[in-house]
């Protein structure tokens, strides 16, 4: 019994069929590590801006009613200072000082009191802090990059049902409210109430 193979065209046209199929695979394959990454990557950058909310809250929730030093300067009458283009900013900037920084039985060379401040930079929001609370003059603080993309970035705080656009107050406002413009999110606001009674103890 003869056995018929193929013929040369339909050789040619089996090869193309593989070929189409192959491309096909390759372009799902290509379209789909591309939307992992880009899934990544938008993933990464919501990460970041629930970090940077997370630290400013916890920041003020743990705000002292210390009196806030700027650049090594001597001690203010101020408990937290805030305005406009503060610390070299680009826009709002705020400093204050916060008790979270926990040493316990004093180990590390530092105090448990944390002076921070917050600032825009070249569209990166920043969070400053030293050492020691009472840092000398000419000490540089330390910077933490906490979100990239930042096109504004505000803060305002309220007293008696009003809000206000800088602070030089000797006590603490009821609440403060960060507006921030990032470039993948766009327009982000979030109100941090200080802890009960705090800003009234300020007013002593």
């Amino acid at each position: 019994m003869s056995s018929k193979g193929f013929t040369f065209l339909e050789m040619l046209l089996a090869m193309l069929l593989f070929a189409l199929v192959g491309l096909a695979s390759v372009a799902v394959l290509s379209s789909v590590t591309n939307s992992d990454q880009a899934s990544q990557a938008a993933m990464l950058r919501l990460q970041q801006v629930q970090r940077t909310m997370l630290m400013l809250e916890r920041d003020f929730m743990q705000i002292s009613a210390r009196y806030v030093r700027l650049e090594g300067d001597p001690p203010k009458q101020e408990r937290l200072w805030g305005e406009q283009y503060l610390l070299a900013s680009e826009d709002h900037g705020v400093s204050f000082t916060q008790q979270g920084w926990r040493n316990p039985g004093m180990i590390l060379p530092r105090s448990e009191v944390q002076g921070v401040a917050y600032r825009l930079q070249q569209g990166q929001l920043q969070r400053l802090f030293t050492l020691y609370v009472d840092a000398v003059n000419n000490t540089e603080p330390q910077q933490q990059l906490l979100l990239e993309g930042v096109e504004a970035f505000e803060i305002t705080y309220l007293f008696d049902d009003k809000w206000e656009e800088r602070w030089h107050h000797q006590y603490l406002p009821q609440a403060v409210k960060v507006r921030l413009v990032q470039q993948d999110f766009g327009d982000l606001e979030r109100i941090f109430v200080l802890p009960n009674g705090l800003w009234r103890r300020g007013q002593q």
